[in-house]
């Protein structure tokens, strides 16, 4: 669940991983700030129930007896109230320091005389009216959300006997304060969270889309299209990365071009001593011997103009645009039949792609007339995938011996066991085809039909094209 929701983007993996990081450190800095915030709002209310309560010891203390009742009525409050009793009050002795704390804040105030008739305590109490408030739905709005359950609220216990003998007791608690999880603070963490975003979104876009623009110049480099160089922005990191992939494109431009030349020029310029010897022996008599410098010499001008077209292929300025493969080599079948070629053709769905069309189709054709002259026939069928395009090509040959399946690759290369001098050809078709089909970003692999004799009963060519 969690590999299928991640985002596969690098902009929306930083979204989510700063949006998480950002709500997991507000989250733990409001749970800080909250416990905090209620600390400090119970520990000043409590100072101020033990000032409170000091001012009116002092105000019963200076009041007539027959007035004691006017004046603790109107020193009740909600959450607190003021007794007086003429017997000692139960209160269990509280130890703690924060109690200890109170009773001296409170001895500060009334003198040192008390010392001996002052009682403190403090006890956590729920109360029943407070949680029932707290679920219904008359609480304040901008209260909307609090902690559930709610912690229990400390009530603090005071005592002091007074001159004439009475005790005067206040149970009171402090007053509930605003919490921190309230809808200000939502809509707060809200706007920092868009904030946060918009300026991640903002930077990422900065990276992504140099890199994006990278990773589709790359793509099609990789299939022979000719790259224009690429604007170099974003930060300084990427910038350099851009750079570098446009120096890297030139350089291979330039190597190329120069090697095109230099071969293209050395081939040419063999056709002249090729000429020159022909003329010479046309001049002999007839022999045995003349025939055969003649073939020789013909062998090596068809291996020149083989070369020449191999290195013009390399140098292939063809430009890419769409092509439906599917009728390209349905047509090329056409063409190769109607010369009176045994192809058969398996019509298979369309499939446009991005190509060089005639480059393509001589690759092609190159492979239906190989399977034609070594092995009698050729099949053609195309299969379409979700990322490839493969093309297979069958014969009726005989084969070729597994370790030489890459080999015939080779320049040059032939293969006397399975291919005939006498039926002519370079052994520069293969090649071809191959750096064609790899120019394109494809494959070109050749295969056994049956790999488990080992002999071999028809061999396949394989063309994968990327979609």
């Amino acid at each position: 669940m969690l590999a299928r929701l991640w985002p596969r983007k690098l902009l929306g993996q930083m979204i989510l991983l700063v949006v998480l990081a950002l709500l997991l450190a507000q989250g733990i800095n409001l749970w800080l700030l909250s416990e905090a915030h209620e600390r400090a709002l119970r520990y000043n209310s409590e100072r101020f129930i033990v000032r409170q309560f000091a001012s009116a010891v002092a105000v019963i203390e200076q009041t007539p007896s027959s007035l004691h009742r006017s004046v603790l009525r109107a020193w009740q409050r909600p959450g607190g109230r003021y007794q007086l009793t003429g017997t000692e009050p139960e209160l269990p002795e509280d130890r703690s320091s924060y109690a200890r704390e109170l009773r001296e804040q409170l001895l500060e105030r009334l003198g040192g005389e008390y010392a001996a008739r002052t009682k403190v305590s403090i006890d956590e109490v729920r109360f029943p009216e407070r949680d029932a408030h707290h679920r219904s739905e008359h609480r304040p709005p901008d209260t909307w959300f609090r902690y559930r359950p709610r912690p229990p609220l400390r009530e603090v216990r005071l005592a002091v006997q007074l001159n004439g003998g009475d005790w005067l007791v206040t149970r009171q608690r402090a007053p509930d304060g605003t919490p921190m999880l309230a809808a200000s603070t939502f809509i707060f963490l809200s706007l920092a969270l868009l904030m946060v975003i918009a300026v991640v979104f903002w930077q990422m876009r900065r990276i992504t889309r140099p890199l994006q623009r990278l990773a589709r110049a790359a793509e099609d480099l990789g299939r022979g299209k000719k790259i224009p160089p690429l604007l170099e922005e974003g930060p300084e990191d990427i910038s350099h990365t851009v750079s570098a992939f446009n120096s890297m494109n030139h350089r291979i431009e330039r190597f190329v071009s120069e090697r095109t030349q230099m071969l293209a020029a050395l081939s040419h310029d063999l056709r002249t001593p090729i000429t020159a010897m022909r003329l010479r022996l046309e001049l002999m008599a007839d022999s045995e011997e003349k025939d055969k410098l003649l073939r020789s010499l013909e062998e090596m001008q068809q291996m020149s103009e083989a070369t020449l077209a191999f290195v013009r292929q390399s140098g292939d300025g063809e430009a890419t645009r769409p092509v439906d493969i599917n009728a390209l080599l349905g047509s090329l079948c056409d063409d190769l039949q109607e010369m009176g070629m045994a192809v058969e053709w398996q019509e298979g769905e369309p499939v446009v792609l991005e190509v060089r069309p005639v480059s393509l189709k001589r690759a092609l054709r190159n492979l239906l007339e190989n399977a034609v002259k070594y092995g009698s026939s050729a099949k053609a069928s195309m299969t379409a995938t979700a990322g490839w395009l493969t093309i297979e090509i069958c014969d009726q040959g005989p084969g070729i011996p597994e370790e030489q399946l890459e080999a015939v690759f080779e320049p040059f290369r032939r293969i006397e066991q399975s291919r005939n001098r006498g039926t002519g050809g370079t052994g520069l078709g293969l090649s071809i085809a191959r750096q064609i089909v790899t120019s394109h970003g494809g494959s070109l692999t050749l295969h056994n039909a049956d790999t488990a004799q080992g002999t071999g009963a028809g061999l396949i060519a394989r063309v994968r094209l990327p979609r």
